[in-house]
Formats: structure tokens, C-alpha cells, sequence
């Protein structure tokens, strides 16, 4: 069964009688968010490369027109706002501490042309943790299974780390949840595996040999040669209910 937003967002009310005081906050709200940098990003980070679906990532390297309008920004808004939050927490604990157990924010270069930054790395236990901020159907969704663009992230940031010259001895997922309580914190840990980063890359190395094999700078329509996976298709710059030409995919996987 092909997934919906209804999968992802709690459910809410619908819009009231048009008042223009709600008009105003909205295009307020809207208007500082398209300013945010991830809006003016152009590099892919590996968060990009981490997504299984190789011609997504190809539609990405090539900076294609998307045909998918953007979702409402409030989730992400709120995870940008709790991410700053839980950076203030970590600072306060290393004071508390009287050393630097938490590096936060950190900067890594994964490979040449892919840098990121990682929210949370433990000195202490050598972990490297990227926190998730999400809504309750996608935290019930991921206590089973965080899903492999997530892991495949954070093993990444592990690759950066031990380029920094830091051990990596595990990688960690900590999902926040977005409408509940902190007893609901869910933490997903694996021992850390470089050949998975290297698998990661290796992928991403494939792209890049099948865009420049299949010309698609000239030939759009080369890119139905390059696989596709169904993952959180809903949310793809590229997916179309009814697909029009070769940047639009239907997310089925074809």
C-alpha cells in the first residue's frame, strides 16, 4: 500500500472562515521560512546521497526543475527550532561537566565533494547521533524499522568522523517526538560498519557514471534508465500522480 501525508502528519481540523489576521501570520511564518538556508542549499549533503532511490539522487546531482509542490514547512520548521534547542542542552551538559563530552554541529567531509554537519558525537562512548524530530505516526513508523535513508546517514557521518581522525565505535538515531512526551524518545544504535559508508558511496560514485553514460543532459528521457525505488515518494521534488515527462516519476518504482 502506497503510503499518504496522512502517514506522516498528525491529523488536523479544517482551515476555519477566512480571517485576514491568519492570512497575515501565515505569509509571516512563510516568508522567514523560504529565507532559511536550506532554501539556498545547492550542495548535496548525506542526507541527499543517503536516499535509496538512485534516480532521485541523479535528478538531484543534475539541479533538475522539481514538479512537486513543496509541503507545509511547519514540521521542519519545528525540528530547525528543537534541533537549536537540543545543541543549548548538549553546551549546557559539557559545562555541567567541566569538559567536552558532546561536540555538536560538527562539520565532517565525508569524501571529496561531500561534506555535512552532524548534530551530536559521545567522546565518551565514540557514538556519532543525528536527532529526528517527528510526528507520531512516523515515530510509531520507526520504532520497527528507522528505514534505510536514515541509517545509511548516519553511517556516513561516522565516515566523517573517522576522516577527522575520531574513533567511531557506534552510530545512533534519536528520534524525538514532535507531539508527545520525552518518554517517548526513541534511540536507534548499531555498531558502527565502514562498509556500509563505502556502499553508500559506491552508489553515489554509480550515479554519477550513469548520468554521464546516458548523456542526460541531452537525452531527459535517459533518465527512466536510471533504477528507482519506492521510498517516501510523497515527499520527492520530482513525483507526479500524473507524470508528464521524463523529471516527473509516478513513485512506483518503474
Amino acid at each position: 500500500m502506497s503510503e499518504t501525508t496522512a502517514d506522516f502528519f498528525e491529523s488536523a481540523p479544517p482551515p476555519a472562515a477566512p480571517d485576514p489576521l491568519r492570512d497575515d501570520l501565515l505569509a509571516m511564518i512563510h516568508a522567514r521560512d523560504y529565507v532559511t538556508p536550506r532554501h539556498r542549499q545547492t550542495a548535496l549533503g548525506p542526507s541527499d546521497v543517503s536516499h535509496p532511490c538512485m534516480r532521485r539522487l541523479a535528478y538531484a546531482m543534475m539541479d533538475e526543475p522539481g514538479s512537486n509542490p513543496e509541503w507545509d514547512p511547519l514540521p521542519s520548521i519545528i525540528g530547525t527550532a528543537v534541533h537549536a534547542w537540543l545543541e543549548t542542552a548538549a553546551r549546557h551538559a559539557n559545562t555541567e561537566l567541566g569538559r567536552q563530552r558532546w561536540m555538536t554541529e560538527t562539520k565532517v567531509q565525508v569524501t571529496a565533494g561531500l561534506t555535512g554537519s552532524c548534530d551530536l558525537y559521545d567522546r565518551d562512548t565514540a557514538t556519532v547521533i543525528d536527532w529526528k524530530v517527528v510526528g507520531t505516526p512516523r515515530l510509531r513508523k520507526y520504532r520497527k524499522d528507522p528505514g534505510p535513508a536514515y541509517k545509511a546517514q548516519v553511517f556516513l557521518y561516522g565516515r566523517g568522523f573517522e576522516n577527522a581522525g575520531l574513533p567511531v565505535n557506534r552510530v545512533a538515531i534519536a528520534f524525538v517526538p514532535r507531539g508527545a512526551t520525552l518518554h517517548s524518545l526513541h534511540v536507534w544504535s548499531a555498531d558502527y560498519d565502514p562498509k556500509i559508508a563505502d556502499w553508500v558511496l559506491e552508489r553515489r560514485n554509480q550515479v554519477i557514471a550513469l548520468l554521464d553514460d546516458f548523456d542526460v543532459a541531452n537525452s531527459p528521457d535517459h533518465y527512466q534508465w536510471i533504477p528507482a525505488s519506492q521510498h517516501d515518494c510523497v515527499f520527492c521534488p520530482w513525483y507526479s500522480t500524473d507524470p508528464k515527462g521524463p523529471l516527473q516519476c509516478p513513485g512506483d518504482g518503474s
